[in-house]
């Protein structure tokens, strides 16, 4: 199994979303649904064990899968992918659902945020 990438290690764009005093800007991960070809063998590479990640880079990028397939992949599209492997197709999903997972509280915190910004400018 693999280990769940740090902050660092997640494919990321650097994104002005604040600045303090200091003019520091912080970066922000490039958002799943902007994720490119590479953006998404990059994240299967750091995601998934070295033989399963090898063999589904190969598929990934033969479907061409960006990141806005990537959240839509479910176990069937994996069989029809080619990935045979119960075991591994289970490690890749499993991958996904924790990635469509941190999109989703990425999402919510930004609604959080505008709603915020919104509720002081009345």
């Amino acid at each position: 199994k693999a280990a769940s990438p740090s902050k660092s290690e997640m494919v990321e764009e650097t994104v002005p979303v604040a600045k303090t005093k200091q003019t520091k800007v912080m970066a922000r991960p490039k958002p799943v649904y902007m994720w490119t070809v590479a953006d998404t063998l990059k994240w299967l590479r750091r995601h998934c064990t070295d033989r399963c990640a090898q063999f589904a880079q190969e598929l990934f990028q033969r479907n061409e899968i960006t990141g806005r397939a990537l959240l839509r992949i479910t176990d069937d599209s994996l069989h029809r992918m080619g990935v045979l492997d119960e075991k591994d197709r289970d490690d890749i999903l499993r991958e996904i659902i924790k990635q469509r997972l941190k999109t989703d509280i990425m999402e919510i915190r930004d609604m959080e945020l505008m709603n915020n910004v919104y509720q002081n400018c009345i």
